[in-house]
């Protein structure tokens, strides 16, 4: 009996021991298998994510350089990542038709960005428009890899997004516009930026343009729609009542409309800017804060303080762009940001951004349109960048005929060549424009012209400096020596 017992007895034993270490290798395995879960998991976690609109997009079809990572600052490929944000890509500048690998412009069906090499600026202007306003970005655009690239946080101001580069967790989120605007639509129903462009941006500021009736009502009267502006919170900052809100990005302002059918300007803490007095305004320079203001069909311009800056009291302001498609003008109502061209009875003039009058209403046109000449090489021509020339033209009386003449002026008023050619025209070679001015049979390169007689101020190849401090000694010898201001008096004579 005593055997028997002894020999149960270390059965027993060990099969306590078999089970002890059973379990202790089960709770090994399970420590294991949550050391391997919780490094996979972390591996899943560091695991590069690309998010737009909440969709994770697959690394199928995208392209492997679409991000370049440089410490904390990620750059974003604008050739590849267009499609992917509803935009088309393009080589060159906008309506330039070149394939300028500097440059690039990116377009959406409500507007177009452009881009240059090692610049820090951007250019936007609706899709159906001539006006651009730029913008600052952090970060020069790059060239990386034969592409073009910005940072996230450029890419986010030029094409109207929501992107976020969490380093941490190597995710990158995109959001949309679109996207934004059917959120808030959805989320409340007095939001009203269904259908304006400018108001949808609002959004990306923090602003939200509402309604006083819900936007899911069907059948109600346009006329009795009253708008304010609410933040994000859905929270009041300007009551609902004016007729029509218009957002400006380029000062996160908002122009306001009256029952009266007058405008205004508000800015973004509810505050009035300019009180509600004009018919329309339009936004002309975003840095200056400067205005169109019309009234009556008189136009003039106005300053942020709505103090006027050029009285109301002429027919148009700004020149016609789509007339100078090589010249490139980005803002038409402010030359080398600083003429501002006039247009009263017929004759134009220029103000500087002063609002101090540089050139008198004598000028029959500004620019030459050279398409008139049968030679269809020649460019139509306002400005000369390299000089800061702006050419204008003028009616002389010669022979008991009136003649068109043109002449060349800096963008302070002071003359560079005076009005007697017959004309001045560019041709664009390898993709450089070349000026050539003609008098009397006689041509001549305007930017060489123009050192030669101003050679004091062009020292050290800086071309714009020719200011109206120059010496009156200085202007006598140039027109001395000016065989075409000496045409002058062949002309008037």
């Amino acid at each position: 009996m005593e055997i028997i017992g002894t020999n149960m007895t270390e059965k027993q034993r060990k099969s306590k021991k078999i089970m002890k270490t059973i379990v202790i290798l089960i709770v090994l395995l399970l420590i294991i298998s949550i050391a391997l879960f919780a490094s996979i998991y972390y591996l899943k976690a560091k695991e590069f994510k690309f998010i737009v609109n909440g969709k994770l997009i697959s690394s199928t079809g995208i392209e492997s350089d679409l991000f370049i990572f440089e410490g904390d600052t990620v750059y974003i490929s604008l050739r590849d990542i267009a499609t992917i944000i509803d935009y088309k890509y393009y080589n060159g500048g906008y309506k330039q038709y070149t394939e300028d690998n500097s440059k690039c412009y990116l377009e959406s069906i409500n507007e177009v960005v452009t881009f240059e090499r090692d610049s820090d600026k951007i250019y936007k202007t609706p899709s159906d428009e001539v006006d651009y306003t730029y913008f600052s970005i952090d970060e020069p655009v790059k060239r990386i890899n034969g592409k073009l690239y910005v940072t996230d946080k450029g890419l986010n101001i030029a094409c109207n997004l929501q992107t976020n580069y969490n380093k941490e967790t190597n995710k990158i989120e995109i959001y949309t516009l679109s996207y934004l605007t059917n959120y808030y639509m959805t989320r409340y129903s007095n939001a009203a930026i269904d259908t304006n462009f400018n108001n949808q941006k609002a959004l990306l500021y923090g602003l939200l343009v509402v309604q006083n009736v819900d936007n899911t009502e069907k059948g109600y009267s346009t006329n009795a729609i009253r708008y304010g502006i609410n933040n994000l919170k859905n929270e009041e900052i300007v009551g609902m009542k004016y007729t029509n809100i218009e957002f400006i990005e380029g000062t996160e302002e908002f122009i306001v409309t009256t029952e009266e059918k007058k405008v205004g300007i508000i800015n973004s803490d509810g505050n009035t800017r300019v009180t509600p007095q004009y018919d329309s305004l339009k936004q002309i320079d975003k840095d200056l804060n400067l205005y169109l203001a019309t009234n009556n069909g008189k136009s003039g311009v106005i300053e942020k303080n709505g103090k006027i800056l050029i009285y109301l009291e002429y027919d148009k302001i700004g020149i016609d762009p789509t007339q100078f498609p090589t010249n490139d003008i980005k803002n038409k109502y402010i030359l080398f940001d600083n003429a501002i061209p006039v247009k009263q009875n017929d004759r134009w003039g220029l103000y500087n951004i002063k609002g101090e009058q540089i050139l008198p209403l004598e000028y029959k046109e500004l620019g030459c349109i050279s398409k008139t000449s049968s030679d269809r090489t020649l460019n139509n021509i306002l400005i000369i960048p390299e000089i800061e020339g702006i050419v204008v033209c003028k009616e002389i009386e010669t022979d008991s005929r009136k003649n068109d003449y043109y002449g060349i002026y800096n963008s302070r008023g002071k003359e560079l060549v005076a009005v007697a050619l017959d004309t001045v025209y560019s041709i664009t070679v390898s993709g450089r424009e070349e000026y050539t001015m003609t008098n009397a049979g006689n041509s001549f390169d305007v930017i060489e012209y123009v050192k030669q007689q101003f050679k004091e101020q062009y020292t050290n190849n800086n071309a714009n400096v020719i200011t109206n401090e120059t010496t009156n000694e200085t202007t006598n010898e140039v027109q001395n020596n000016n065989i075409v201001n000496e045409e002058v008096n062949n002309i008037q004579n």
